[in-house]
């Protein structure tokens, strides 16, 4: 086994997108992983069993510990130290989080045989799932509560969660700003595109299922309106009554504040890889602080926005009014004076 190991950066859509990194300690604590089979050898051709199980071994690795470096971080998963991992666990166009495992499958759209996408090969489904363990270990009573907005705050934190991991990857973060031509991070980009092959694949089956370009596009202009007049699905541009599309309301204020925050540290300078990684950094303590901060009640995006706030001035003064100013043009929360 080689020292250092080819995987994807973000999503297999993005091609020729690779990094090299070392190898993974999966059952490293805490928050270590028990994969299900065991280590296979690593191949470098992406098409490969082996190279899907390095590239999943590798983020699931990369995105704990990043969680696990946050303001208030969790010891262990919901049930345990050690959390199992299948890669491809069947046939079904899939992930999932179940509260003892992350499971991904592979699968083909509905009429389209020859299409075959492995979810457990994305970075960004392997992060979102991850993302909703590293939640239900923060706040285990979160789930089941029966209210749409929780349900829904559980999706977008997955999905925030792929796009915070992402920004840890240096080459990615410099291809980024080529791609956003270094300042216009409020736009639609490969980092807003979460799981766009998967999303693809999606989309042949149901259109409504995805949005046009991704699975879920975090650069959106979604406001919030209150879930109980709204029909239980609908197309892509639309809010429906349901925790995947409900959560885009949420996702869309997380990204847009995401872009305020990198204004404000760079101010009139060009941004640089190493912006993006702080901002990341501290848009995930300021995540965990809402999360830790918020009570479980009707208007459950207004408390986790409310806690927000507060604690985003902890990490800049210029954070507040950021904050301040997305949560109240999205609805989610009445305008105050900060």
């Amino acid at each position: 086994m080689p020292d250092t190991i080819t995987v994807w950066e973000k999503d297999p859509a993005l091609a020729g997108r690779l990094t090299t990194v070392p190898v993974p300690d999966v059952a490293k604590l805490p928050l270590g992983f028990r994969f299900i089979p065991a280590a296979l050898p690593h191949n470098d051709d992406p098409t490969t069993a082996e190279f899907r199980y390095w590239t999943a071994a590798a983020t699931v690795r990369r995105a704990a510990d990043f969680w696990a470096a946050c303001s208030q971080p969790p010891d262990r998963w919901r049930h345990g130290q050690v959390l199992d991992v299948y890669v491809d666990r069947g046939k079904a166009l899939q992930s999932a989080y179940d509260g003892q495992s992350l499971s991904f499958y592979h699968g083909s759209p509905a009429g389209h045989p020859a299409i075959v996408v492995y979810s457990g090969e994305s970075p960004d489904l392997l992060c979102h799932e991850l993302g909703h363990a590293i939640l239900d270990a923060i706040r285990p009573d979160f789930t089941n509560r029966g209210l749409l907005e929780t349900d829904a705050f559980i999706e977008a934190f997955g999905d925030m969660s792929a796009i915070l991991c992402a920004m840890q990857i240096p080459s990615y973060c410099s291809a980024l700003l080529e791609e956003t031509a270094g300042g216009n991070f409020w736009s639609s980009s490969s980092l807003s595109r979460v799981a766009a092959q998967f999303g693809a694949a999606v989309r042949m089956e149901d259109p409504n299922d995805a949005d046009v370009d991704c699975l879920r596009n975090a650069w959106n202009e979604h406001l919030y309106v209150d879930p109980v007049g709204l029909d239980g699905s609908g197309p892509p541009d639309t809010i429906a009554a349901n925790p995947h599309s409900f959560s885009r309301v949420f996702t869309g204020a997380f990204f847009e504040a995401l872009a305020g925050m990198l204004s404000v540290v760079v101010g009139n300078n060009e941004a640089r890889p190493e912006d993006l990684q702080q901002i990341s950094r501290e848009m995930r303590d300021i995540l965990v602080d809402g999360a830790k901060g918020a009570s479980v009640d009707a208007r459950f995006y207004a408390s986790v926005a409310a806690a927000m706030l507060e604690a985003s001035g902890k990490y800049h003064g210029g954070y507040p009014a950021v904050f301040q100013t997305v949560f109240d043009r999205r609805n989610i929360l009445p305008a105050l004076i900060v």
